[in-house]
This record gives C-alpha cells, structure tokens and sequence, in this order.
C-alpha cells in the first residue's frame, strides 16, 4: 500500500527544502508533477503526446490528464513499497478530491498532509533572499541567510551557478502570497475535515532545527 504524503503551506515555508531532507532521511520518494510532465513528454506516451500537444498550443495541462499521470506513477512498485511525498499534487480541492478517487482506486493511504505555517515577515525576507540552481535536473533552492550554499553563487549539488528569480522582488512576492491564501488556502480546511492535517512551525532557524520540528509534527 503506498503512503502518500502532502507538504501545504505559502510560498517560502521552506516546503522544498524539508522535503527533500525527508525523502533522504525516511527513504519515501519525491514526486514533481512537472517531473512527471516533463518524463512523459520525452516516454512519448500518449499522456505525453497530449501534454506537447496542448504546451505548444498555449493552453494549461488539464487537471484530468496531472491526475492521470499521477495516478501511473502511483501505482508502479517502489511507491508502494517506500511511500511519495508529492510536490505539486494537489493544488487545489478539485485536485483532492481527484487524488482521493486514485488512492480508493489503487489501495493507497494518505499518510499525512503536513501544513507548514510561517510569519509573513519571515516568509517575504525568504523570499527575496532566495537563490535556485536552473539546472533542470536539479533545481536545489537556497537561501542567502538561512541555507547559503557552502561557495557562494554555486550550487552545492551540481557546481551550476545560482540565479535569483526575476519574480523573487519584493512585489512579487507580496503577490504570490496573495495567490497562496486565495487558491491554495481552501486545501487547509478539506484535509483537517478528513482529519489528516497537521501543523507545525517553520522559524528563522537553522534548517536541521526546522526539520525537528517537521519529525515532531508528523511524530517520526
């Protein structure tokens, strides 16, 4: 039975960065839905076929053709054996409800959806202190303060050269938190109605102390 996990909060919570420590540290696996796009793109699959197709169109990726890919991912062997953490999946409670439907349909369990809350003034200092290797195959994010890579401007992983995001400006991110609380605030109130959300805190600390805190939400 896979177990499924869910890391929510705004943008700047540190989401990316605890969960890749907690995919090293619980051997769960980590799944991108723009991964999985991306993979089905170059499988030439027929879901990757209708993904180019509607990409060079200009048109979104409907959220039936996301789940349906997820939903293949889920069902392959070492998810069920070690857990996902999914990263992008669900945005939204249509998604969720999408995502309940797959794990009825494949014996899977949601396992825990984790809700990392943060202060809003922390989160924009995080933000515009933010640092991403553009290495598709990596993509590792720092933060200049709070998790500088060991050599300044270099990725820790690849040795790729850090950018700071053209949309990381202080505007910007006043924006995207705007956006957070509109669309993906909803999520908060259906997973505690399920009785799978928890919390924690997420402080101006060190990342191993933050990932504490992360272990104790979810009791591990």
């Amino acid at each position: 039975m896979a177990k499924v996990y869910v890391f929510l909060g705004p943008p700047g919570a540190g989401k990316g960065t605890l969960g890749e420590l907690f995919c090293q540290d619980s051997g769960v696996i980590h799944v991108s839905t723009g991964q999985l796009l991306r993979d089905e793109m170059e499988l030439g699959s027929d879901l990757g076929q209708q993904v180019k197709e509607l990409i060079s169109h200009g048109s979104l990726v409907s959220d039936e053709i996301v789940a349906a890919m997820v939903a293949k991912r889920l069902a392959q062997p070492d998810i069920k054996a070690r857990g996902v953490l999914l990263d992008g999946f669900p945005r939204t409670v249509h998604q969720a409800e999408m995502l309940c439907a797959i794990l009825s349909e494949n014996g899977g369990e949601m396992a825990a959806v984790l809700l990392i809350e943060a202060d809003e003034t922390m989160l924009m200092d995080r933000l515009t202190s933010r640092r991403m290797c553009p290495n598709k195959q990596c993509e590792a994010i720092y933060n200049i303060r709070t998790n500088p890579p060991r050599k300044a401007g270099i990725c820790d992983r690849c040795g790729t050269a850090l950018i700071q995001r053209s949309d990381d400006s202080e505007e910007t991110a006043r924006g995207r938190l705007k956006v957070y609380d509109e669309q993906t605030r909803p999520l908060v109130d259906y997973y505690e109605g399920k009785g799978k959300l928890v919390r924690m805190q997420s402080g101006d600390d060190a990342v191993e102390v933050n990932y504490k805190r992360l272990k104790a939400a979810l009791k591990q």
